[in-house]
């Protein structure tokens, strides 16, 4: 079964694309699926009799907020928040509930598109900034892909060419054909053209190139118009995808990311694959890449594992198109029926393999949304999808693990998130039940276009309870081997620390008398105004104060800031208790910041949402010498390799241990605290807080070794002293 975009479908209804969207919501077109977030339709399906508009006022196409916000990829608060800021206009209200047309909609889901509206240009999804852009680091550096992709781009766009389903897999079959006969006709032309008319025939591959193609006669059609775009020779290059680098490129990268997909670098798939063949005899394994793209994870296995033992899928039909084509080439397979066999496309979580494979790879997707009857069929199946939100990369995990064969791997590109945000728990408590873990790289940002640092984990399916001892960690300035057992907590995988670092942690934590703010302190948020434009001001007046953000918070003290507020917490969005806010001493703290950097306030002064603060309420310990313990390179070190968060969590300052220690050493230490909130010369503060911080190492009982093993953990990080 084919499937089309909405868009192709509302070219085949005539309709507009929010009609075919309105009816997919309602049920009123049969087959329709919703995967990843995008409707996918039957290309036989039928429109409804029923042409009504769906819950639309006055008769007309409207658009609610709620769909609106979908299509922009923004939250439902945000989109209430822009039409605060007049950055969106309802054309119409009914009952307090804005509508939009949908002549607004796509005017300006347009302008975002030509980035001549910059509303999305602060937020990390960026959605509609798209255009026709190439996605060069998906091949290899030293790859001659790129430069003949962009004359391909170039093209497009100087003859403003739509790109649709035709065009796409037109220019495709172009390519296609060159690289499958590379060897018989190279640097040839226009071979699309004369395969299409006859003037030449190829061998029993021919049934890839009609399979790509929908409507032979519009193909030609458009060859004729746009001649110049087949007059391009493609140049073959061993284990290069070019065929999904002309594909990515040209598709539109809004589109891209809506289904959750971001293809995966060469060089990454280069480092997995290496990592996870090395010493191993592949003749017999039989691998899968259950969301294959275009194929350049299967492009990228060693040429030992034969054909028959390769397995992909993938849900975008013409992905798996591609990939059949690759590997064609690959291993030069002309058999139909193998290759259909082998490389399917389908849903990966309802397809049931007769098999059981010894290696699953890939990159599974991200972000993907679920209807609400979506989600309740995968908390039926899946114990990780037990919660109100649903990781679509969770579930693959899950899925990957019924898969395997005992002793089987998955070795998967995530984010790195997934090692110690919450809701990923319930998958990492299946795998500490299940799995041991053999390697783990730390790859940061390395998707085009994308802030979301990543990670290649590799998990050995043993049913018995998790095992560290073997994993070698790779964090790009060192890699090292755990050769110790060590406890496995769910709700957070810490592996980014040595078998020294951890005997260092473990002193931390057993260290004699300590205490922890579990239980023992206030937290409070920063005020939400709702609208800082509106409320902040940058300038001192009779009727308000100063407010403080995180930006303005060093350790034990803030700077001078010019946001001031008139507080009236009636008006704002979200607001603690007042006393909080007001009392005698208390601590602020950075919320979204990778170090812990606390100040001290004793005069009651007001702080936004990036400043949290802190009341502890410890009996016997003062203040600010818990200030001085959460601003020490010791909490420091045990943050980073414990948690490894750039937000700092209520949950993770609760987990700190703290030295209870008598009063008397607690006024000896004050006086390097004082000092440090008053002195403003650098150097001074600098000397200031490395002699405090010996002092406070030496309360966890940390001798030289250990010490200078925390500072080269720190080592080159803004400790934000001033």
């Amino acid at each position: 079964m084919n499937y089309l975009s909405v868009k192709e479908t509302a070219i085949n209804f005539n309709i507009s694309e929010h009609r075919v969207q309105q009816l997919c919501d309602a049920g009123q077109i049969q087959g329709a699926k919703l995967i990843r977030g995008a409707w996918r339709i039957p290309s036989n399906a039928i429109k409804s009799m029923d042409d009504r508009i769906i819950s639309s006022p006055q008769n007309k196409e409207w658009i609610s907020l709620n769909d609106f916000c979908k299509i922009l990829s923004i939250s439902i608060a945000t989109g209430r928040n822009w039409i605060k800021l007049g950055k969106l206009t309802p054309q119409n209200t009914v009952k307090q509930t804005p509508f939009f047309t949908l002549d607004y909609v796509n005017s300006i889901k347009e302008e975002l598109t030509k980035n001549k509206n910059t509303m999305l240009k602060s937020r990390r999804n960026k959605k509609y900034i798209s255009g026709n852009n190439i996605y060069a680091s998906y091949v290899s550096e030293n790859s001659s892909a790129p430069k003949i992709v962009q004359r391909i781009l170039d093209y497009i766009a100087e003859q403003k060419i739509e790109i649709n389903n035709l065009a796409i897999t037109a220019i495709i079959a172009e390519c296609a054909i060159q690289l499958m006969f590379y060897n018989t006709i190279p640097f040839a032309q226009n071979c699309l053209y004369q395969y299409l008319t006859g003037s030449i025939s190829f061998d029993e591959r021919n049934f890839l190139i009609d399979d790509l193609l929908e409507d032979n006669y519009l193909t030609l059609e458009f060859i004729k118009k746009y001649p110049d775009l087949f007059q391009v020779t493609y140049q073959f290059e061993e284990n290069e995808d070019l065929l999904g680098l002309l594909y990515l490129s040209i598709k539109n990268l809004g589109d891209r990311k809506a289904t959750g997909s971001y293809y995966t670098p060469t060089n990454i798939v280069k480092k997995l694959c290496s990592k996870l063949f090395e010493k191993t005899i592949l003749s017999n394994k039989k691998i899968l890449d259950p969301c294959c793209g275009t194929g350049n994870f299967l492009l990228q296995l060693p040429r030992e594992i034969p054909f028959e033992n390769i397995y992909g899928n993938d849900i975008d039909s013409l992905s798996v198109k591609i990939t059949r084509i690759n590997l064609s080439v690959k291993y030069n397979i002309k058999d139909k029926k193998i290759l259909y066999k082998h490389i399917i496309s389908d849903n990966y979580l309802n397809h049931s393999f007769s098999e059981k494979f010894d290696y699953i790879i890939g990159n599974p997707p991200w972000g993907c949304e679920y209807s609400d009857g979506e989600k309740e069929n995968l908390r039926n199946k899946y114990c990780c999808a037990a919660g109100s939100n649903i990781e679509s990369y969770d579930i693959f995990i899950e899925q990957a693990l019924s898969d395997l064969c005992i002793n089987g791997i998955v070795s998967y590109i995530l984010p790195e998130a997934f090692l110690n945000v919450k809701i990923h728990t319930p998958i990492r408590r299946i795998l500490t039940e299940q799995c041991s873990f053999q390697y783990l790289h730390f790859l940061g940002n390395v998707f085009d276009k994308v802030q979301c640092p990543c990670i290649i984990l590799q998990i050995i399916l043993t049913h018995t309870p998790c095992s560290t001892i073997g994993l070698t960690v790779t964090n790009g300035k060192k890699e090292f081997t755990i050769h110790t057992k060590r406890i496995i907590n769910a709700e957070c995988f810490s592996f980014s620390t040595t078998d020294e670092e951890d005997s260092i942690l473990n002193k931390i934590e057993t260290v004699p008398d300590k205490i922890t703010l579990k239980g023992q302190a206030i937290f409070a948020l920063g005020i939400v105004t709702g609208n800082n434009k509106k409320y902040i001001d940058t300038e001192k007046r009779e009727d308000n104060e100063v407010i403080l953000k995180g930006s303005d918070l060093y350790k034990y003290k803030f700077h001078h800031t010019s946001n001031y507020i008139v507080f009236q917490p009636e008006l704002f969005q979200q607001v603690a208790p007042v006393e909080y806010y007001r009392s005698k001493e208390k601590l602020l703290y950075r919320f979204i910041c990778n170090q812990l950097v606390f100040a001290y306030d004793s005069a009651q002064t007001l702080s936004l949402n990036s400043c949290n603060l802190l009341i502890p309420q410890v009996d016997g310990l003062n203040i600010k010498y818990i200030m001085a313990i959460l601003n020490s390179t010791v909490a420091q070190f045990y943050f980073k390799k414990q948690f490894n968060s750039v937000k700092v969590l209520r949950s993770h300052i609760e987990q700190i241990p703290i030295p209870k220690i008598k009063k008397e050493q607690q006024e000896a230490l004050m006086l390097w605290i004082e000092e440090l909130i008053a002195a403003n010369d650098p150097q001074k503060i600098q000397t200031l807080y490395k002699s405090l911080d010996i002092e406070i190492a030496q309360l966890y009982n940390l001798d030289c070794k250990e010490y200078n093993i925390i500072q080269e953990s720190v080592n080159g990080e803004n400790l934000f002293l001033f």
